[in-house]
């Protein structure tokens, strides 16, 4: 199975089908002797194995679409619960090589595969839950969104940025490139249809890709290969205004700047070089972590508890103490 070369529905040589998922998969295992490693792939044998025994007793011939009576099961026919479970299994053993297919098209060294694998079947076995064959739409049709679905979502949720393989990123280079130049042509935003006839691929196909052009980044991730600013520190937080600008409004300033001046050193330190108070070039975390001798994630508490605090004076508005004037041009250092 390890020299079975990856393709659409390649042969590997028993007769049985490959995903491209599979052959991406055991390529991309990058720590094949770790614990992790072996037990993933173990998982995946596992799971592979039982896809190609339900491939071998069902054949080539379904299209994944019910028959008659799966039909009227669906409409409601159904007596008990078991004639609903043989209906889902029926939806979804077919189709558990496309999983691998699809997840094969998301899978990278950040992620276990196997749980690109379980999000995949969830939604393959929700989208057989949902079906409706009175539509005269194929469920392989249906399915593919579900399955899609859930392995982004879970992407996003784990912070991941969405990889494709090569051969996936071209088709979405193109159908891009195609959608701009009928845009330009047209005017306005071409249909699916005719993005699929303009690309020569079917409308399926082109909702697809439309579907999984989300992009998804880490907060984590750095703006610019040569920077240490990272993507989340860029988002303004919209819940406190930016220092610098409630500074300037009129009647806020002197109450902005008494308050900075009742900041500790160091928190008094980070905000004006973080926000370039006075001139100053807006700093980066690991900037004032070296500045201060302490590391970039503490840096980055310091500000945050420097913005707390700040939020919290302002809004409450505690009295200035008398007879101690603020001097704005003593607050920073």
């Amino acid at each position: 199975m390890r020299g079975c070369r990856p393709s659409h529905r390649g042969s590997c040589g028993d007769g049985t089908t490959a995903a491209r998922g599979e052959g991406a998969f055991w390529m991309g295992s990058s720590a094949a002797g770790s614990p992790r490693s072996r037990s993933s792939r173990r998982l995946v044998s596992q799971y592979l194995e039982e896809a190609r025994r339900i491939h071998r007793r069902l054949g080539d011939d379904t299209d994944g679409t019910p028959g008659p009576e799966e039909g009227a099961r669906a409409d409601g026919v159904a007596q008990d619960a078991d004639d609903l479970d043989d209906y889902v299994r029926a939806l979804v053993e077919p189709h558990l090589f496309y999983v691998v297919q699809v997840a094969g098209e998301y899978y990278s060294r950040d992620i276990a595969f196997e749980d690109l694998l379980a999000e995949g079947n969830m939604g393959l076995v929700e989208a057989a839950h949902r079906f409706d064959p009175r539509h005269n739409v194929k469920f392989l049709t249906y399915a593919s969104w579900w399955i899609r679905k859930r392995i982004l979502d879970f992407l996003a949720r784990e912070g991941q940025p969405v990889r494709l393989t090569r051969y996936a990123r071209e088709q979405r280079r193109d159908l891009r490139q195609h959608q701009n130049d009928l845009r330009s042509r047209l005017g306005r935003e071409p249909t699916v249809e005719e993005l699929a006839e303009v690309a020569g691929v079917g409308v399926r196909k082109v909702r697809e890709q439309l579907a999984s052009s989300v992009r998804v980044c880490s907060l984590d991730q750095t703006v610019h290969p040569e920077s240490d600013v990272t993507l989340g520190e860029t988002i303004p937080d919209e819940r406190l205004p930016d220092p610098e600008e409630a500074a300037g409004r009129g009647s806020t300033r002197r109450r902005m700047l008494r308050e900075l001046a009742r900041l500790p050193e160091r928190e008094r330190v980070i905000i004006a070089n973080r926000f370039g108070f006075d001139g100053r070039t807006p700093m980066t975390f690991q900037e004032l972590g070296d500045l201060l001798g302490v590391s970039r994630e503490r840096a980055r508490q310091i500000e945050r508890e420097a913005i707390q605090r700040l939020r919290r004076r302002l809004r409450l508005g505690p009295p200035h103490r008398p007879g101690r004037p603020s001097r704005p041009g003593t607050i920073l250092r």
